[in-house]
């Protein structure tokens, strides 16, 4: 399996599920604040910034969880668990996605971009933390 394939898999893209459950609260946001008539530039932004900050968060989440996810059947063949990429590259590229979605919102006003580092701050902090905090187990995979 070539690295561009591993990357893939360590941000989910192979399964988009996730990030049409976080893309359609952010459109129907948008459609509501704009009274039903959003600016194309603006849904852009927010339905990359979307994808790119979810799979931000799949590399940082399997970082965080890299030593439990060995332990989990679920997730023991996931890239990083399984040992076919290292904890550096996940990182890095967790910090390339964060980095180019803090560029998609550049042209938006400042309360925007305050609010969207509020955002990465919450979500890094509860998110990556509340599951160990609370010894909360994973759930086990749905069957197909």
């Amino acid at each position: 399996m070539n690295k561009l394939s591993l990357y893939v898999r360590l941000v989910r893209l192979d399964k988009p599920i996730g990030i049409l459950l976080l893309l359609w609260p952010t459109l129907i946001a948008l459609w509501i604040a704009s009274d039903g008539r959003p600016d194309p530039l603006i849904v852009a932004i927010f339905a990359l910034g979307t994808a790119l900050m979810r799979s931000a968060g799949c590399a940082i989440n399997d970082y965080a969880d890299r030593d439990i996810d060995k332990h989990v059947k679920r997730t023991a063949e996931r890239p990083l668990t399984s040992g076919k990429i290292r904890a550096w590259e996940a990182l890095a590229i967790a910090g390339v996605l964060a980095v180019v979605s803090f560029a998609l919102i550049l042209p938006l006003n400042a309360l925007t971009k305050q609010l969207s580092v509020a955002a990465v701050i919450i979500a890094g902090t509860v998110f990556c933390t509340a599951a160990k905090a609370i010894g909360m187990p994973k759930p086990k995979a749905m069957p197909r």
